[in-house]
């Protein structure tokens, strides 16, 4: 039984995947729904900072989550997103990438992917994760450029963003049914 990726909602451009997720919740959205973005004009990343989402070189979305029992420790569902994006990235090319607590994937040491999780008062989660897949060194701002990477760099070759995103969202749902088990 899938739930990660049950609707898919995409655009080109948002202001943030996980606003439109909480807009599309009031409007009756429910578990299990993904919102995508090609760029996003206030991707957040940790508290006070911004996840850069230029178009067409990465991977910006939102999954919407409720499980039954709702933890106090957002962690534990960080942790379900974090270990999904490195299985995902293993799968797609063979890097092992690894996990700095709470929210960052790092692959030779500097940041690939961030992970966002946000608990609503109706216990939705939502977990918002960005990836940088093709970025080039160059297009990164000078205030990141030495400690973010992106898969292109580390591999040397472009990756179709939606085989990515189909990777990613199978690895997510695995991670959170495994999650849910737990529980």
């Amino acid at each position: 039984m899938r739930i990660v990726g049950k609707k898919i909602v995409s655009y080109e451009e948002i202001d943030s995947t996980s606003d439109e997720a909480k807009r599309l919740i009031a409007k009756g959205g429910s578990e299990g729904f993904v919102v995508v973005a090609d760029s996003q004009t206030k991707g957040r990343g940790k508290p006070g900072n911004n996840w850069f989402s230029p178009p067409g070189v990465g991977l910006y979305f939102s999954l919407v989550i409720k499980p039954l029992r709702n933890p106090a420790d957002l962690g534990l569902i960080t942790m379900v997103g974090a270990k999904a994006v490195v299985d995902a990235i293993k799968e797609l090319t063979g890097l092992t990438p690894t996990i700095k607590k709470p929210n960052d994937v790092l692959i030779n040491g500097k940041k690939v992917a961030g992970i966002l999780t946000e608990r609503l008062a109706n216990g939705h989660l939502i977990i918002g994760i960005g990836l940088n897949v093709n970025h080039q060194p160059a297009v990164f701002p000078e205030n990141i450029a030495a400690t973010a990477t992106s898969l292109l760099i580390e591999t040397g070759n472009n990756l179709a963003i939606e085989a990515v995103q189909a990777c990613l969202l199978a690895r997510l749902d695995d991670r959170y049914l495994e999650y849910l088990a737990r529980i």
